[in-house]
């Protein structure tokens, strides 16, 4: 009996110790200098794909914390002497019909030829190599940046900040339907433009105002879109939604915006915005990047938190406090 009881107790401990070993402890930042973050679940692991000095990095971790230490991978530099040689900004990862795709923006050094393009991967392997595959484009071929591609309903369809002409006056949100995961084959939906003053606050005569960095959200058939408003170099940078009243994505009269931001800046944490969204453990998180400090400006950092539905709708709450620690279990 002693044995058996020994064995019970010692089977019990090593499981709580396995289920503790994969539960962390962590805090805000999870990324001292970063922006637009972009993580990826895969199965066990995270891909975070970024941007640094124009080239494109990935890391890949099983814990979040792990961010920090992990060796970054060069995925792809740009080529010198091209109309995507330069700016390039807010990479995404996407898995799609065996095959890795990466969309960026890019330019050759002027703002105004700001495009979305796309790398690819050899094969199914993340592991394989990445080679510039083309630009994606609306017909238009108008200013665009912060694409993001998504499956809904057995269709394809891509959303983005544009402008809607060649002047920088302000950026838009548009969609489209995709013919494949490098080629979109509709005209381009205007389904947002800024309007309530907390979308331009920190925006004046001399500069524009924005909607960018578009996100989706689905659940049981609803779709959301979350997207930056107010100046980005400002301190009143925030996330604003859109709501899908209807089963087209395309009909611009079926999106829906909320007349507030649905996640805002607090005195201590500047300017949240331009996040991704990744479930782990059935709880839902926020990536998401704020100003280092008042008036940093573009000068940021990665952090990451819990947020809750409440009822049919995302509930995010307020950014937690730098340092503050809280949980992720694996």
């Amino acid at each position: 009996m002693k044995t058996i009881f020994s064995l019970i107790f010692f089977l019990t401990w090593v499981g709580v110790n396995a289920q503790k070993s994969n539960t962390e402890l962590v805090s805000n930042p999870i990324v001292a200098k970063g922006a637009d973050p972009w993580i990826l679940k895969d199965g066990n692991n995270f891909h975070y794909c970024y941007v640094r000095r124009d080239s494109i990095f990935l890391k890949t971790v099983q814990k979040i914390s792990a961010l920090k230490s992990i060796k970054e991978r060069l995925l792809w530099t740009p080529p010198e002497n091209t109309n995507y040689s330069k700016e390039v900004w807010a990479p995404e990862i996407h898995y799609f019909e065996n095959r890795w795709y990466v969309y960026f923006a890019a330019d050759d050094g002027k703002n105004e030829n700001h495009r979305m393009h796309i790398l690819t991967s050899e094969n199914s392997d993340i592991a394989s190599n990445f080679k510039y595959s083309g630009q994606i484009s609306s017909k238009d071929q108008k200013w665009a940046i912060d694409g993001s591609p998504f499956l809904y309903n057995g269709k394809y369809y891509f959303v983005w900040s544009g402008w809607e002409g060649d002047i920088n006056i302000k950026q838009n949100l548009y969609i489209a339907e995709m013919e494949s995961p490098t080629r979109i084959k509709s005209e381009r939906i205007l389904i947002s433009t800024p309007e309530f003053d907390w979308e331009k606050m920190g925006s004046d005569k001399h500069l524009p105002t924005i909607n960018e960095g578009p996100q989706i959200i689905q659940k049981n058939g609803n779709l959301f879109l979350v997207y930056s408003a107010g100046g980005s170099w400002s301190n009143y940078y925030c996330l604003g939604m859109l709501t899908l009243k209807g089963t087209n994505p395309l009909d611009a009269r079926s999106w829906k915006k909320s007349s507030s931001p649905v996640f805002e800046g607090t005195d201590e944490v500047i300017s949240p915005g331009h996040c991704s969204f990744i479930t782990i453990k059935n709880k839902e998180y926020i990536v998401y990047h704020t100003a280092r400090h008042k008036n940093a400006g573009w000068d940021r950092q990665v952090n990451i938190q819990e947020w809750k539905w409440e009822g049919k709708r995302p509930k995010f709450g307020n950014p937690l406090p730098y340092g503050q620690q809280f949980s992720i279990a694996y």
